[in-house]
């Protein structure tokens, strides 16, 4: 039986981690027999990240080489799609991944209000008193990665401007086509959506947060997604 190695769950959601949310998702959908291992400390992982797929080959890593991997074995995650279509698809990925999960990043690890509820989340397994010292340097660690990248150099309200773009475009889709390549699941909702439910249900004190629970189209959207592919 193939195993996943995750984060643990948290924000009432299969994983802290939507990478390793969009993982599960694709092994429920590929008939593959698995179980979940959860880790909390990725140091001794591949590219010291999570998740890992192990399997029979040895260890994957990272949720692209997940999903290579299990295509290999025969899964398609875009069955009925050209492709244009896949090409599209694709581009949907990368924009969950690079744009919607630096917003994650930043609602969750430099929102001052936000932090405490996401460090006792993240942090769960270390005793209290020990949390706020053991979660500092990997906080300041993502702090400085997201300055350099530049999206903790904006101020709220162009954070919100720009990711509210890409919410427009994803409720767009979901309310005229069910999901975002059509009336099938495809590899764009895998990876939309895991970052959209983890924005959802990261902070009641989030802005984003409260802004998605508002959002009657895109909280539509999700429950489809995740109605399709339920998480054990």
């Amino acid at each position: 039986m193939l195993s996943l190695l995750t984060f643990p769950t948290g924000f009432g959601l299969f994983s802290i981690s939507p990478f390793c949310i969009k993982s599960a998702m694709m092994l429920e959908l590929s008939g593959q027999p698995w179980q979940r291992s959860d880790l909390l400390d990725p140091t001794g992982m591949p590219h010291r990240k999570l998740p890992v797929l192990e399997t029979p080959e040895g260890q994957i890593s990272d949720s692209d080489g997940i999903r290579d991997w299990l295509e290999a074995q025969g899964a398609d995650f875009d069955t009925g799609l050209d492709a244009a279509s896949r090409a599209q698809a694709r581009a949907w990925v990368r924009l969950a991944e690079y744009h919607l999960g630096l917003h994650l990043l930043q609602m969750r690890w430099n929102d001052d209000t936000v932090w405490p509820e996401v460090r006792d989340q993240i942090f769960q397994p270390v005793p209290g008193p020990m949390r706020e010292e053991i979660s500092a340097p990997v906080r300041k660690e993502i702090q400085d990665g997201l300055h350099w990248q530049g999206v903790a150099r904006f101020n709220n309200a162009e954070r919100l401007r720009r990711l509210e773009q890409d919410l427009k475009a994803i409720a767009a889709l979901a309310a005229e086509r069910g999901f975002l390549m059509g009336g099938k699941i495809s590899s764009a909702d895998l990876s939309v959506a895991p970052f959209l439910i983890s924005m959802l249900h990261t902070s009641e004190a989030s802005a984003v947060s409260n802004h998605l629970r508002d959002d009657k189209v895109l909280c539509a959207y999700l429950s489809r997604v995740f109605e399709t592919v339920p998480l054990p």
